[in-house]
Formats: structure tokens, sequence, C-alpha cells
């Protein structure tokens, strides 16, 4: 369980991160609030994708 939740918070912050800077770089037409939005919720679904859903398809047997 502790294993699930760090992946969680690590691919969490790496990709909202990521995200955010990316549109910031790319498209600066962004408030900084948005932008802060669209990381969050970018880094919370790449986060349960990286948690629940891909131990799922790489251990097809």
């Amino acid at each position: 369980m502790k294993l699930k939740i760090r992946t969680f918070i690590v691919a969490f912050i790496v990709n909202s991160l990521m995200f955010s800077l990316i549109h910031y770089l790319i498209d600066n037409s962004y408030s900084l609030n948005q932008l802060i939005k669209m990381g969050l919720f970018f880094g919370l679904s790449m986060g349960l994708f990286y948690t629940f859903l891909m131990p799922l398809i790489t251990n097809k047997k």
C-alpha cells in the first residue's frame, strides 16, 4: 500500500509540473490560476492511471 501511495504522489507531482510547464512555455495565453487547475487535474488523472491501471496493463499473461 505504501508503494502505491508513493507511486501516486510521484506521478502526480511530476505530471502536474511537466504539463503546466509545457503549457506555459508553448501557449502563454492561460492565467496562472488556469495553469494550476489544469496541472492538478492532469496530474491527478495520470497519477491514478499509473497507480491502478498501468499494473493491470503490464501484468497481462
